[in-house]
């Protein structure tokens, strides 16, 4: 390779990068709300791992070939210019959005900025044991900026390892052996740690569990070297070429139609699989010699691969606040229409206003030139100076009103950012002892429920939060048939201990009981399957149960049982579990709870309010219920209004 020689540019790489960024947004429509028509679309994440992989590692290899060195200076200068401008913009909008608009995030999203500005949203996700599938009213929209931070965070490496192997001489042959050592390491990493019973968020996220992609695309360059001048295909090698790339466009595209998030497959070598052949792809599309790299690089593709980057950053906070029915009326398909409007359409004065100018600014020094003017350039700078500082004072002003509304808000639940509702009631009894000091137990129906207090409640009762997200009286293995699983007998071993610890604390005189969210399923133990309804299933329920009960008694509570209400689950929803919606199981796990109140002395039942069984328009109402089963302020007031008046005759 000649010293002059540069990486030449591929119009088919941009549409790699069209494809991908569309099936991600067709996929988190689906995950928010909308039409689920691309199960897999996640995997576009992966085919921007490898694009990038493939793409930063020939430009370092480049560098070498150029100048026989790297300068890791430059390298980090242009990825700055690169990415920093536009996510810095997403960042204050979501910030100034979440202030003025969406106070519920502000906790969350006060910290994850934090951890956005540092490349490390993926292991704050992590550590905040944050679900990339579980439930949750609104998620984050910030969220998605997991995959920017393993990217940066494997090119914090990366390039290092290039510099030392130029200045070693290191083999391609050896450098290529290492990097697979790399992807072998990654793959072992992700298979041993998922849980196929567990959320799988962790290796979702990690980037010791996802290096892999873009070491595979760091192998394609070493084995394609694209800045090596090619001549003419004959016709057989480039039908053959084109052929392979078909298939792979085809193989992913079934992925992306077929296979679901949380499918074991994906864990155990399927991310490995999705990424090799989205290498194929790379490879014959960024060829200049085949057919279907000059399809991908004709427009529409080329004008969407060259503002991916835009779209990918501001598709997600789009979705998170226009979600059908929950955030706006327009649903299905025009929902769709709407958010790839909006997300293009802010992708596109990204682009052209904030990623341009900062990604070339020697074309403004240029124009300068021609004009004759040497003052320009100094003004130039100052209006430089003037746009930081105003961004500053903007950014500390969204800190500060963040930093407030945040303390308002709950940290880490589900809440209903409307006004907090006073509730109806007429001539409620009056205790004898005086406002009754009640603590709420169980999952979080009862977390959300407290988080979305009426405004008035303490005029009845006092209350504390002693739930446990996640979590009822049941230990084992639970499944849905859309796929869902929780391991209870690992996320909630130890919930009598933490139920005495919090009974022992707050001293409550009523003990209120609020489980079933995960009381509906068959529930796998280390003694087998123990199906819903069956004997044995009943007499684990009772036991468990009971055995929660004696824990609060002995605290000096009187335990209230609360009867499930019917639910409503959302399809679309975080963690959507069907079964919860079938009225047969509810009404059998009510059964249950009567027989055991029957049979334990002291124990009162609750019923909660009929309407959610009776009235369609309240009972699949998502500004009762987010998602069918966890309160927001409106469903919260009218449970408080059917049990209050009970609590009270206790």
């Amino acid at each position: 390779m000649s010293k002059g020689a540069a990486l030449r540019y591929a119009p088919g790489l941009d549409g790699v990068r069209a494809l991908a960024v569309i099936a991600v947004l067709i996929y988190h429509f689906g995950t928010t709300g909308g039409p689920q028509a691309l199960r897999g679309g996640f995997l576009g994440v992966d085919v921007f791992f490898v694009l990038s992989g493939y793409l930063i590692t020939s430009l370092l290899l480049v560098e070498v070939q150029r100048s026989g060195r790297i300068s890791i200076v430059d390298f980090y200068k242009r990825r700055a210019r690169r990415l920093l401008p536009a996510l810095m913009a997403v960042l204050l909008a979501v910030g100034i959005v979440t202030a003025l608009l969406v106070t519920e995030l502000a906790t969350t999203v006060r910290k994850e900025l934090l951890a956005a500005l540092g490349y490390a949203t993926n292991w704050w996700l992590i550590a905040a044991d944050s679900s990339y599938f579980g439930t949750g009213a609104r998620p984050s929209p910030l969220t998605h900026l997991w995959s920017l931070a393993v990217e940066e965070q494997f090119y914090v490496i990366w390039p290092l390892v290039l510099i030392v192997a130029a200045r070693m001489r290191m083999p391609r042959r050896l450098l290529l052996a290492l990097i697979g050592v790399g992807i072998v390491a990654s793959l072992v990493t992700g298979i041993l740690l998922y849980d196929p019973w567990a959320d799988p968020s962790r290796v979702y996220y990690g980037t010791d569990t996802r290096a892999l992609a873009p070491l595979i695309g760091a192998a394609l360059a070493l084995l394609v070297q694209p800045w090596r001048t090619r001549g003419p295909l004959d016709r057989v090698h480039r039908g053959w070429l084109d052929a392979t790339g078909l298939g792979a466009v085809a193989a992913l595209a079934a992925t992306a139609v077929l296979l679901p998030d949380e499918s074991p497959l994906l864990y155990r070598g399927g991310f490995a699989a999705i990424a090799l052949v989205a290498a194929v792809l790379v490879a014959v599309a960024g060829h200049p010699a085949t057919v279907l790299g000059r399809v991908l690089g004709t427009q529409p593709m080329r004008w969407l691969g060259e503002r991916s980057y835009a779209i990918y950053l501001w598709h997600w906070p789009v979705c998170v606040l226009t979600r059908p029915d929950a955030d706006i009326p327009v649903t299905g398909w025009l929902n769709s229409l709407l958010r790839l409007t909006l997300a293009i359409g802010l992708a596109e004065l990204s682009y052209r206003y904030v990623e341009r100018p900062f990604r070339s600014p020697r074309t403004v020094l240029v124009r300068t030139a021609q004009a004759g003017s040497g003052v320009y350039r100094r003004r130039t700078s100052r209006h430089g100076v003037a746009l930081a500082a105003g961004a500053g004072v903007l950014a500390a002003a969204v800190g500060f009103q963040l930093a407030a509304v945040a303390g308002e808000a709950a940290p880490g639940a589900p809440t209903d950012s409307g006004p907090a509702p006073t509730l109806s009631l007429s001539n409620p009894p009056i205790s004898a002892g005086g406002i009754p000091r009640v603590t709420v137990f169980g999952d979080s129906q009862g977390m959300t429920l407290l988080v979305n207090k009426p405004a008035d409640l303490a005029k009845y009762i006092t209350v504390s939060d002693g739930t446990i997200e996640g979590c009822g009286v049941l230990l084992g293995k639970v499944a849905s048939r859309t796929g869902e699983k929780r391991n209870l007998a690992s996320t909630c071993d130890g919930w009598r201990d933490r139920w005495a610890t919090t009974a022992a604390k707050d001293k409550p005189q009523i003990a209120l009981v609020m489980i079933g969210a995960w009381e509906l399923f068959d529930l796998t133990t280390d003694d087998g399957t123990l199906t819903f309804a069956s004997p044995e299933w009943d007499a684990n329920l009772r036991d468990s149960l009971t055995a929660g009960i004696t824990t609060l008694s002995k605290a000096g509570a009187v335990v209230a049982l609360s009867l499930l209400p019917c639910y409503r689950p959302v399809k679309g929803s975080a963690g959507y579990w069907p079964e919860r919606g079938d009225d047969t199981r509810t009404r059998h796990v009510n059964d249950v709870l009567r027989a055991v109140a029957k049979a334990t002395q002291g124990v009162r039942l609750v019923e909660p309010p009929a309407q959610f069984c009776t009235d369609p328009a309240i009972g699949g109402n998502t500004d009762y219920r987010w998602d069918g089963v966890h309160y927001y302020k409106p469903g919260a007031a009218l449970y408080f209004e059917a049990v209050i008046p009970q609590l009270l005759k206790i």
